[in-house]
Order: structure tokens, then sequence, then C-alpha cells
């Protein structure tokens, strides 16, 4: 494609949004990688002040006054800490730009991510959402999550999209995260798909709504976006399975608050995997409590019809069942593949 049609493509065709909270050691090199885009139309950047207690903001007020070109910086001050799922609602909400790229303040973008983003969407101009690749590293080791292999250049059968994004990651899922992917700004309003606020993991949940809604999707086979793994990040500082499964349990409360009648069936077997991981390996009695009331849950949905084994599962009483548990613990994981822990 040339590059006067990129050049000629309507004023802020994209907002991106960078919500910022005590990463001072980050943020000079998340917004110098949005600074050094190839792509030559105008730009806006919102950058969500979420109140930390670091240099970040100052260093960001520092940058826009140094920088010259055509992208629109702009600062949101928030009153208060109200964390990044609200940082989010509150770019959303701001954004004068079609559509929105989410960007993590202590991770960056390709030189070539929002070309590369325009070049889809001019082929696929109706797009809801157009996802692209990562690269994702901790430090010492990098690995990639391409969108070359495995799957096309566009799709619009609902039922592909939706088995493609439940199946969180993985060789042939969607990575659950909101970032690295360009978004329409109308879609998300008109279907009311803001992050839900005052939980962790919000990506989870949000990726599972936005799966419910999507009609079409394009992809991007081109690795646009550079996640860095922080070992003090909130989510990543989490060790242990009870730990862990304390902090998505708003995630599965809205997930089963949101099924749809109409896609129960892949959407159980989403969950089923989803929970049956935690439930198998966590000791603490009221997490398991909680976590069989969901999987049984699920049984009575009544689509299953395994349903007598899955009753031998929740409920052991003995040595035979115990040894039915095995059989059943790894011949239940349905179309369960899991990706790497890509959240903060």
């Amino acid at each position: 494609m040339e590059e006067d049609s990129l050049i000629n493509m309507t004023p802020e065709t994209i907002t991106i949004i960078i919500p910022v909270y005590n990463v001072q050691d980050y943020i000079r090199e998340c917004l110098d990688s949005v600074a050094k885009q190839t792509y030559g139309g105008a730009l806006e950047c919102i950058i969500v002040d979420d109140c930390g207690s670091d240099n970040s903001i100052a260093i960001t007020e520092t940058f826009i006054q140094e920088y010259c070109g055509n992208i629109h910086f702009r600062i949101v001050t928030h009153q208060q800490n109200k964390g990044l799922s609200a940082a989010r609602n509150t770019g959303i909400r701001e954004a004068k730009g079609e559509y929105l790229l989410f960007i993590d303040s202590d991770d960056k973008i390709s030189p070539d991510c929002i070309s590369s983003f325009i070049e889809t969407l001019e082929k696929y101009p109706c797009s809801q959402l157009i996802q692209a690749g990562a690269k994702v590293s901790n430090g010492e080791r990098t690995e990639f999550h391409t969108m070359e292999k495995g799957f096309p250049d566009y799709a619009d059968n609902k039922a592909w999209i939706l088995h493609t994004f439940l199946k969180r990651g993985g060789w042939q899922g969607v990575p659950v995260t909101a970032w690295n992917r360009l978004v329409k700004r109308s879609f998300l309003v008109e279907n009311n798909l803001f992050f839900k606020e005052g939980i962790l993991h919000e990506d989870e949940l949000w990726n599972f709504q936005l799966a419910l809604k999507l009609s079409n999707v394009a992809f991007c086979k081109r690795d646009t976006y550079y996640y860095r793994i922080r070992e003090n990040s909130i989510t990543n500082s989490i060790y242990t399975t009870e730990a862990n499964a304390r902090t998505l349990l708003g995630v599965w409360a809205g997930i089963k608050e949101g099924f749809s009648e109409e896609w129960k069936k892949t959407q159980v077997k989403m969950f089923w995997g989803y929970l049956h991981e935690y439930y198998s390996s966590c000791k603490d009695k009221k997490l398991r409590k909680i976590l069989k009331g969901y999987l049984w849950w699920l049984v009575f949905k009544g689509i299953w019809p395994t349903s007598l084994l899955i009753f031998l599962y929740l409920t052991p009483v003995g040595y035979d069942i115990r040894f039915l548990r095995k059989i059943i613990v790894k011949g239940s994981r349905i179309e369960n593949t899991f990706s790497p822990n890509l959240k903060k």
C-alpha cells in the first residue's frame, strides 16, 4: 500500500489510550514508541493519570512539552486512584478516534504498529476488531504470539469467532488481553462493553463479553506490540492457586452473569475448562466450595453427555471414585488451551 493512502486517512482515525500509574521507569519508553510511529496521519493519544505516587506524570508532561509532531497527546486526570479498568473507561469516553488502541504504560509498540493496523483496516473497513501479534519478554526470554499461522485475514462467522476468542489464547486462540487489538469505539459504546471496575484480571471478563458481541474480526499478520512481564506487577506477583483464584472470583461471577443461551454450549465448554484446573488443585475449602458451585451450575446446564461421570468427579466418596476422578480430570480438558500469563 502506498504511504500517501495512509496520510489521507481521516484525522484521528485512531485514539491510543495509555493508563498511567507508578511506571516512572517505563513511561518514557512507552511514549517514545508512540512518537516514533511511521504512520503519517493524525493520531490522538490519551494518557489517563490514575493518581500514582511517583514521577510518571511529571515525565509525561515533560515529554509532551518537548514533542513536535502530528500526534495529539493529552492528559486526562482522575481525582483519585480508580484502577486500570476505570482508567481505560475514561479513555473510551474521552476518545475522539473511530478506533481505539490500548497500550499498557510499561510496554511499547513497534514503529510500524499504527501503519500495520491502518493497512488491515483499509482492506477490511467494516472490522469491529483487528487483532495483531505480540512479543512477550521477561528480560531473559522472548516469546512470539503471532497471528500469521492458524488465523484467516478476516472472519465473519459468529460461531468461529466466539469459539476462537473463548479458547483464551494458546496456539489456536486469541490472547486474553485488551492491548494489541484495534477496536471500533462505537461498537464498544453501543454494546456497553466497558471494563468492569473494582476487579483484577479485567481483561478476562472483557474478552468474554466482547466475544459474545463480535460479528466480524480481522487479523493483522505482524507483531506490533512488546509486552514486558514485571515480577512486581499486581497479577504477576500472585503465586499460589488459592491467591490467584481469589482474584478471579469477580471475573467468574461476571462470566456466569453474562451467559448467553444462544451460545450456551461453547460457553459451558470454555468455563468448565477454565474452572476445573483450579478446582482440582485448590486446597482451600471455602474456595473449593465456591468452585464446586460453579461446576455444578455448568452440569445443570444440561448439555453434557457425561453428567454422571462429572457427578462422580465432584463428589468423591471412595477409592474407586478417586480413581475415576483421575480419569475424568484428563478427559474433561475440553478444548482448554491456556496462554501464558499476559496480564499485569
